[in-house]
């Protein structure tokens, strides 16, 4: 892990060197550097028998601070985003080996940017490279059985700045790696850490701008879409099951770029039947509607311009495996194509924590203005 750690810290101050020499002028540019010391959140016995260590982690991320020429800047106080890479073991190096990902962030704070002690959090989004997984050589495994996963984590924080280039930083958070149940096995791995962290930011701060939307009138939208996945559940047969689906939801504007309202969900997925007979310790007749389900969720739309993320916290209104008032959960991103047309892309989970699939599809959205 030290090894890893001075690899990081020798990218760091290359990429300081060189920002200072070609963007010394530009006060919207920073580097951050943060040790992430922690442990594996063990949600199943397995993972409990076999951890052996805790996690030595290290995170650098490349920023740029926004300077309100868009709305969201403003509404968001003035967030940092960019891109980071973050490196670190996964409880047993044996075994598990350790765990590499690269994702796009946004650093948002709670309080006046201009004050030297702020609070904030940071969601990160990307995908991780597990060295080991499950596989011939190495069954014993069972937490992933693929080399590339999902990288989630989200923290929360306290600043202090030192000067106007030099700001100190501590927090707590939450990172996930799994890959959505598309193979299994895949238990996934949650990674509890604090950290302490150093930015350097270059040049001075930038000149605030300040933008309005055109139209800042409430509005509610109405949308429609379709969805599809495959999933395995046995890491023995590695069969993949087809996921088809339907959805329809109502968002309300409650503020000029957040959104609240409720998503219904309809899906065949024809996993289900083998779960169902599998739990089963006494023969049961099948029926031609085991496979269909449905949920309700409630969601919480952040927007981004052409960009918005999803959280939908909610549960089941019909499942056979889990039967009725199961937890179920996404966290998605959404894409505004064009004209009411988008893309998003959502992890779906039972109970927060177990991956059910991801879920991948197009919604028209229809929108009634409230004037």
């Amino acid at each position: 892990m030290l090894s890893n750690a001075k690899r990081i810290l020798t990218i760091a101050i290359a990429a300081i060197a060189v920002n200072h020499v070609c963007l010394a002028q530009e006060g919207k540019y920073s580097v951050d550097l943060k040790l992430r010391p922690g442990f594996i959140i063990p949600h199943h016995g397995y993972m409990a028998y076999f951890l052996s260590e805790n996690i030595n982690a290290i995170q650098l991320n490349l920023g740029i601070t926004t300077d309100g020429s868009k709305f969201w800047h403003k509404e968001y106080s003035y967030p940092i985003i960019g891109f980071g890479i973050h490196r670190s073991g996964l409880g047993n190096d044996t075994l598990y080996g350790n765990l590499t990902g690269l994702y796009f962030f946004i650093n948002r704070f709670f309080l006046n940017t201009n004050r030297r002690f702020n609070i904030s959090n940071t969601l990160s989004v990307g995908l991780s490279y597990a060295s080991k997984w499950h596989c011939p050589v190495n069954r014993t495994n069972m937490v992933l059985s693929t080399p590339l996963n999902v990288f989630f984590q989200y923290e929360l924080g306290v600043n202090y700045k030192l000067t106007t280039n030099h700001n100190i930083s501590a927090s707590v958070g939450l990172a996930h790696a799994s890959n959505g149940s598309i193979k299994e096995p895949n238990l996934g791995f949650n990674i509890f850490t604090t950290s302490l962290g150093y930015r350097y930011s270059f040049g001075k701060p930038n000149l605030v701008k300040n933008e309005f939307p055109t139209d800042n009138t409430p509005y509610t939208t109405w949308s429609v879409g379709i969805f599809s996945s495959v999933k395995s559940v046995n890491a023995f047969t590695g069969k993949q099951y087809g996921i088809i689906g339907f959805s329809a939801e109502k968002l309300y504007r409650f503020a000029p770029l957040s959104m609240l309202g409720l998503e219904l969900s309809a899906y065949s997925d024809n996993s289900i039947p083998y779960l169902v007979k599998d739990k089963s310790d006494i023969p049961i007749t099948a029926d031609r509607y085991d496979n269909l389900a449905m949920a309700i969720n409630a969601t919480y739309l952040m927007g981004f311009e052409r960009i918005s993320i999803a959280f939908q916290p909610g549960i089941y209104l019909r499942n056979r495996f889990y039967g009725f008032g199961a937890v179920t959960n996404k966290v998605g991103i959404r894409f505004n194509l064009y004209k009411g047309i988008s893309a998003a892309i959502a992890i779906k989970a039972h109970w927060l924590a177990q991956a059910d699939f991801v879920e991948f599809s197009i919604k028209y959205s229809f929108i009634k203005n409230e004037k």
